[in-house]
């Protein structure tokens, strides 16, 4: 599947938030998008697929995530409509 998925079980004890929750620095999991299809499908051809995992460079309008070594700029209305789990420091 290499489209953004619409829903993904987060781990039992994480709970998804808002991407546009996260701050600077923070890396998180891609759990699901409540977007347009047609957005999913372009996020997904980005790199934002099944579980990537993502790092937020800017918060804001526009907000730019990393996948892998893509950055995406993404308005603030999509990234309130990502859902992420955030990665836990280790």
């Amino acid at each position: 599947m290499n489209d953004v998925p619409r829903s993904v079980p987060p781990p039992f004890d994480q709970v998804p938030i808002r991407l546009s929750e996260l701050r600077v620095g923070r890396m998180a999991r891609l759990h699901a998008a409540n977007l347009p299809a047609q957005d999913c499908a372009l996020l997904g051809a980005l790199g934002m697929t099944d579980r990537c995992v993502l790092r937020i460079c800017k918060v804001g309008e526009p907000c730019i995530v990393q996948v892998q070594s893509t950055r995406i700029g993404l308005s603030r209305s999509v990234a309130d409509g990502i859902m992420v789990v955030p990665e836990t420091a280790g």
